[in-house]
């Protein structure tokens, strides 16, 4: 499809396959995300040039791939090396690779020839946003919906939709039949069931598939409902961490020019956002990354950054003074520097003062997935039945 002008195909969700690739010709000692994404890529133009038929030089002039790297101290800072050796060994060496980086940078690897404009930027922020909304109202609904599969084939209605608005240039064609379609989700009454929200590392919590073994279905499916986080939200906190950084250049109480513009930035955002919430009818709760910043204070060093930051534990405080959830789970790659040897050093402390919200962390790497469902489902099965 056409976005802003440019020709555009959105990636396959990564799976075992893209896994076994990306362990094949990548570095040792990654994490599962890097293999996933790198995977991905290759699988696809391994697909172009041996299923289809195009050869690896049209492919690399006529294809390029744009995605997220880049925090400092966590393994995302490597994947520039990683796609490029990758793309190296298995025959696309001038393949052309954007990353748009965590601190807001645009690191070129390889990428001649792609230029990304504001209309470009712009839709591709609104299309997160619309994204984090069919995303979020998909959780909230599909535990509860008429008949299983409801959900999902009524959502993916609305997303053609949405699509062929963006392809023929008639945006909100797209978004109001697709408000139409979500309008028409038929769900039923069911007892109460625990709440149940996923943090940790950005890909890890993000993703919907066998990256983090299918973890929102196996909750529902274990009779819980997910509480997830959006990429909005993320985002917000990137403009938030941009925004403190400028605020410790100087000793006045007052913002400088440079905070002006990225708190006005993010009302921008906040108010896009509400609007898109309020045209299809769901409450999606963006933080006050000011309130939580001071929250933390006590337990974290807002200097600290890298991977969520403070975040993980800020969120923890938050939902678990407010009673927003029954339980918490924080799923990460294995060893994650960010999150397991960092935030989840601080977590016990915060599950001392909140015990009553049952928190768990566990590690994907790819493989091993009975260990995984068993430790969510022993802390599960706990909080369904002091629910019910």
């Amino acid at each position: 499809m056409a976005l802003g002008g440019l020709k555009m195909e959105v990636m396959e969700e990564p799976n075992q396959e893209a896994l076994q690739l990306g362990r094949e010709f990548g570095n040792r000692g990654q994490c599962n995300p890097t293999y996933f994404t790198v995977g991905n890529l290759l699988k696809k133009l391994i697909q172009l040039r041996d299923v289809d038929g195009i050869p690896t030089e049209k492919i690399i002039s006529n294809y390029a791939f744009v995605t997220a790297g880049g925090c400092g101290p966590c393994r995302m800072g490597m994947y520039a090396t990683e796609y490029r050796k990758a793309l190296r060994d298995s025959g696309f060496a001038d393949f052309r690779v954007m990353l748009l980086t965590r601190s807001g940078d645009v690191q070129d690897v390889l990428m001649e020839g792609l230029k990304l404009s504001n209309k470009h930027l712009l839709m591709g922020f609104l299309t997160i946003m619309i994204g984090d909304v069919f995303t979020t109202m998909s959780l909230r609904k599909r535990p509860y919906e008429a008949f299983k599969g409801h959900v999902d084939e009524e959502m993916k209605k609305a997303r053609i939709e949405v699509e062929a608005g963006i392809r023929e240039g008639k945006n909100w064609k797209g978004l109001w039949n697709a408000r139409k379609i979500i309008r028409g989700i038929k769900t039923k009454k069911a007892g109460p069931k625990p709440v149940v929200h996923i943090m940790g590392e950005f890909w890890a919590k993000t993703t919907d598939g066998e990256g983090n073994y299918h973890l929102f279905r196996f909750i529902e499916e274990e009779g819980g409902v997910v509480s997830n986080e959006t990429i909005i939200d993320w985002l917000l906190h990137q403009i938030w961490r941009a925004r403190w950084s400028e605020s410790q250049k100087h000793e006045s109480k007052f913002m400088s020019k440079a905070e002006w513009k990225l708190f006005a930035v993010e009302q921008v955002i906040r108010g896009v956002f509400g609007f898109f919430c309020k045209f299809y009818g769901v409450k999606i709760p963006l933080s006050d990354h000011d309130a939580l910043a001071e929250d933390v204070k006590p337990f974290f060093d807002l200097h600290v950054d890298g991977g969520e930051d403070h975040m993980e534990v800020a969120h923890h405080l938050a939902i678990a003074r407010d009673g927003k959830a029954d339980m918490i789970v924080s799923v990460k790659p294995f060893t994650c520097l960010s999150s397991s040897g960092v935030s989840d050093g601080v977590q016990g402390k915060v599950s001392e003062l909140y015990p009553d919200v049952e928190f768990i962390a566990v590690e994907t790497n790819g493989d091993g997935a009975a260990n995984f469902y068993s430790r969510i489902q022993m802390a599960l099965q706990k909080v369904v039945h002091s629910v019910q």
